[in-house]
């Protein structure tokens, strides 16, 4: 699914990865996809052929075709059409100060997670997710976040293929909470 997380958030084919045409589709798509597997585009209408063009550069031709309408193609199909809760930053602030708070998930690089990042935050960059799934506990809400909501979007598709069912992507990333004014911590200062 090559549409922008907001919209795949709201509505989304059974086990999609979203993979937005905006960003770095081609690095992505290439880490998170397999060559060998057969791949169904899902797109706005009128972008389908830019992703199959995109995705022949590095070496994926291996497709099955795309939708037809996008996802109006599955209609009220509701069986098949899947949602990702998002969360604004000062929501999730919100629940971190309850007795029950999400476990924050930032998938960005260890670099990034090094310079900043919310206090409590487990650091799995998405390159490493598939293999590190383990690691993110399945008894409790799980808010997964990036820099901007580009690879957080994607992160939480693959949690959701994964079964993860109690997750949030928060909106606008680790910039939507500075932007807030939340707190944030170094490394050093959380040892």
């Amino acid at each position: 699914d090559v549409r922008e997380s907001a919209e795949f958030a709201g509505g989304h084919l059974v086990d999609a990865i979203n993979v937005g045409l905006s960003g770095k589709f081609a690095t992505w798509a290439g880490t998170l996809l397999s060559p060998d597997k057969l791949i169904l585009i899902i797109a706005d209408p009128g972008s389908e052929q830019e992703a199959v063009t995109r995705l022949g550069r590095i070496g994926f031709d291996h497709m099955a075709g795309y939708l037809d309408r996008g996802m109006q193609a599955l209609g009220g199909r509701s069986a098949l059409i899947r949602k990702i809760e998002r969360v604004t930053a000062v929501a999730l602030a919100s629940e971190l100060a309850t007795s029950s708070p999400p476990l924050i998930l930032d998938v960005r690089s260890p670099g990034e997670w090094r310079e900043k990042h919310i206090e409590g935050s487990l650091n799995i960059p998405l390159t490493h997710l598939e293999a590190r799934i383990a690691e993110v506990p399945r008894d409790r809400r799980v808010a997964v976040h990036c820099q901007t909501g580009y690879r957080s979007s994607m992160a939480a598709s693959i949690l959701q293929r994964r079964g993860f069912a109690t997750m949030a992507d928060v909106v606008g990333g680790f910039l939507a909470w500075e932007a807030a004014s939340l707190k944030t911590v170094p490394t050093a200062a959380a040892s």
